[in-house]
């Protein structure tokens, strides 16, 4: 984990704020170079071809979309 490594002080890392939030908030990480933004990346849900997806199936993807789809910032 890049976490780890960052908040002792051995460099730069890239984070997702998920894993950084944390860190930053009792300031044992600081973020650099605010204004930079990363290249957006994909997220594919793989599953087998049925005519009805399982309740969890469904419920999962619907998740992922939510969290991770175009919309969500």
């Amino acid at each position: 984990m890049q976490r780890d490594p960052a908040i002792r002080g051995c460099g730069v890392a890239l984070i997702p704020t998920f894993i950084a939030g944390e860190a930053l908030d009792e300031g044992t990480l600081r973020a650099v170079l605010q204004d930079y933004r990363t290249p957006p990346l994909a997220l594919y849900a793989i599953y087998l071809p049925t005519r009805h997806l399982s309740v969890k199936v469904r419920l999962f993807i619907d998740f992922l979309v939510e969290h991770f789809g175009l919309d969500a910032a």
